[in-house]
């Protein structure tokens, strides 16, 4: 990992990556809801100091909520189907916290697990992460529990750290970041001794204690029947878990269809919602909420693992502050094994 440091203020280099060839995303306010957009000048961006995450991840910029994924038509009988390219252009994500792009990580594994998603990885391969490391998480953080940290560069090309006199550095660990680095005149050209990570220590000792994934794993692989699971029929099933989290990934396949024109789409889709298992015949093997969360609880931290030896969840905290009935994930999972949910 190379480290540079970097002349100006955070505000001074979003200006720089405006002036070069690449679309820039960056956290901003839009009608009260903070998420991550496209912008054309550096005043439209919410600084690391003013918000700790976005309500909304990253991740719609590379997997989109809706996308055409193929158009076809009929001639008499014969249907002829058209792709649809996605545009090679590049572009820079800056302001991720270190859970939203060691996120990319996981469902890098999923696009490309057997079937490479060209849509997904076109926009993949032209994007660079620029991320900044925390030094206030709430308390609803927990990413600790996923060996990521406030100054984690899992996932980043670019990590954005403070010294303790404030002054700005960036640590580089692709070759992607280096890539655009170079155009970068913010940059000190000549590496930096690592300014140590202080106030990222005292951050971490803030957040809660990491679970016992092995132990919950554990749980997990016995105790699929458990009552336990009674609980969580007060989930509503609304979904803002899965839209909000950086790591969920489950979508949909439709045809829209117009006289003898049509496109085919990919739309986000989540495991809570009651239609997302029901069969054509009627059957519904996950026919009541409760199950519905269990699975949720299952593909986070089993079925992800058992395929990938990890984990499919961050410690974000989204899906714990934007709950409308007050399910805690951490609680959840910690309760099932009998840890101590230590917030």
């Amino acid at each position: 990992m190379k480290i540079f440091k970097i002349t100006g203020t955070y505000k001074d280099l979003v200006e720089t990556l405006l002036s070069l060839d690449y679309k820039v995303i960056a956290p901003v306010n839009r009608n009260k809801l903070t998420r991550f957009d496209f912008i054309n000048s550096a005043d439209e961006v919410l600084s690391p100091d003013e918000v700790l995450n976005t309500v909304r991840p990253a991740k719609e910029h590379l997997f989109p909520m809706t996308e055409t994924v193929a158009r076809f038509s009929y001639e008499g009988k014969k249907l002829r189907i058209g792709d649809v390219e996605v545009p090679e252009e590049k572009s820079v994500i800056i302001g991720l916290r270190p859970c939203d792009a060691a996120a990319f990580d996981a469902i890098d594994k999923i696009f490309s697990y057997v079937y490479q998603d060209k849509f997904y990885l076109t926009r993949r391969n032209n994007t660079t992460l620029i991320s900044v490391a925390c030094e206030h998480p709430d308390n609803a953080c927990f990413c600790t529990s996923f060996g990521i940290s406030p100054d984690s560069a899992k996932g980043s090309d670019i990590l954005l750290k403070k010294s303790k006199d404030s002054s700005l550095f960036a640590f580089i660990s692709t070759e992607r970041g280096e890539d655009l680095a170079r155009t970068i005149n913010n940059i000190i050209p000549e590496e930096q001794p690592d300014p140590g990570r202080d106030l990222y220590e005292a951050a971490e000792k803030n957040m809660r204690a990491p679970l016992d994934l092995p132990k919950i794993k554990e749980a997990l692989n016995t105790n699929f029947e458990s009552e336990y699971w009674n609980e969580f029929s007060r989930c509503l099933g609304c979904g803002s878990c899965a839209y909000l989290c950086p790591t969920c990934h489950c979508f949909d396949i439709v045809d829209e269809v117009r006289y003898d024109k049509g496109i085919r789409k990919k739309n986000w889709d989540a495991c809570q919602f009651p239609l997302f298992t029901l069969h054509a015949s009627g059957h519904n093997p996950r026919d009541a909420q409760n199950k519905r969360y269990r699975q949720r609880l299952m593909h986070k931290f089993k079925y992800y693992h058992d395929r990938f030896d990890t984990h499919l969840c961050t410690g974000c905290g989204r899906c714990i502050r934007e709950c409308p009935v007050n399910i805690d994930i951490y609680e959840a999972a910690a309760e099932l094994c009998g840890c101590e949910a230590n917030i």
